[in-house]
């Protein structure tokens, strides 16, 4: 009895996975395949500004630096940076966006053009041990660096990848057209929630109160370890930078408090992230020594993102040593001060 209901357990399991599978190739929701063309999948519902900001460099040779970071960068503003730099820039942050990544673009630039400045927003995600970004890497940057493709086809065993799959197949139903206008011409997003509704002070209260106060915190990381090829990965688009005379500016990316201290806590590592680029690549920007920034909702759009005016506030502050706004100041960590600033902060 026990021999058959194992048996048909492992069929049934067996024959659900191969549905599963086959379904998000077919769909193929993050365009990883590219193999099959049909009404159901011609769009995908899952944007990837990994090719958008690739053709953003095409599109702009006049520039000569470049912002980048995970979906929290994207509300860095390049335009903000020329008046600060006078040097041309473009956003090249996106969604997900992993160190290793980030060394593509960085390096293809460098290798390609004129670079003045890099700035880095870093997020733990990007430098954590296990964390798959799924984003599709454009086929130019691809063959540049003569990259096969390395998406085992057991990802495609996944319901989290088949609630996108469904999500394409509605999308493309619906016949629904692309948003237009989602980012400015240099590749800044160009609206968010918060945005929306802030010339209603009722309305952007209860927007916080649903949005940052009440929504669960989260931790991007499968692994309570940093993944050493992802760390250096940073040290060689540093050691680039030194060779190639670029500026590269980092800053860690401000988190709300209750991520922070949120129960299931990434801070210790958040903290060891810190220190190892500090120590071993050179200064950082941080802004999580639980300040009026980490403990302002109005600083926040989201529980994981922060808003426009606290991006030009970092920017300013990185790029001239004093913010727009006084309450979000950061501290510039050093070789000298990091130890005495960890022993200090949460």
């Amino acid at each position: 009895m026990y021999k058959k209901f194992s048996l048909g357990f492992l069929i049934a399991l067996l024959t659900l996975s191969t549905l599963v599978g086959t379904a998000n190739y077919i769909i193929d929701p993050y365009a990883k395949n590219n193999s099959f063309s049909n009404p159901l999948n011609v769009k995908k519902a899952v944007r990837d500004e990994r090719i958008s900001k690739f053709k953003l460099i095409k599109e702009h040779p006049e520039a000569k630096s470049f912002l980048f970071g995970s979906s929290r960068g994207l509300l860095l503003d390049p335009i903000l940076f020329e008046k600060l730099t006078s040097s041309p820039a473009l956003n090249l942050a996106f969604s997900s966006g992993s160190a290793d990544e980030h060394y593509l673009y960085i390096k293809y630039l460098l290798d390609t053009r004129k670079v003045e400045h890099i700035m880095i927003g870093i997020d733990l995600f990007a430098y954590a041990q296990g964390f798959l970004s799924h984003g599709t890497l454009p086929q130019e940057l691809r063959d540049y660096f003569s990259l096969d493709s390395d998406y085992s086809l057991t990802n495609y065993i996944s319901f989290n990848m088949l609630k996108k799959s469904i999500q394409t197949v509605k999308f493309n139903l619906k016949n629904k057209e692309e948003k237009k206008g989602k980012y400015t011409q240099k590749g800044q997003i160009s609206s968010s929630g918060y945005r929306n509704v802030q010339n209603n002070p009722d309305k952007l209260k209860q927007y916080l109160k649903i949005n940052v106060i009440n929504k669960p915190a989260r931790w991007d990381t499968r692994f309570n370890m940093l993944d050493n090829d992802r760390l250096k990965k940073l040290t060689e688009i540093n050691q680039l930078c030194i060779e190639r005379g670029v500026q590269l500016h980092l800053f860690m990316s401000p988190l709300y408090i209750k991520q922070i201290r949120m129960k299931q806590n990434k801070f210790f590592l958040q903290k060891e992230l810190l220190s190892n680029i500090v120590k071993n690549i050179g200064p950082v920007w941080d802004y999580n020594a639980v300040t009026q920034l980490n403990l302002d909702p109005y600083a926040f759009d989201d529980e994981f993102h922060y808003t426009f005016r606290t991006a030009d506030s970092i920017m300013t502050e990185v790029l001239t040593g004093k913010p727009t706004i006084k309450e979000y100041k950061g501290t510039y960590i050093t070789a000298e001060n990091i130890d005495t600033y960890l022993a200090n902060i949460d």
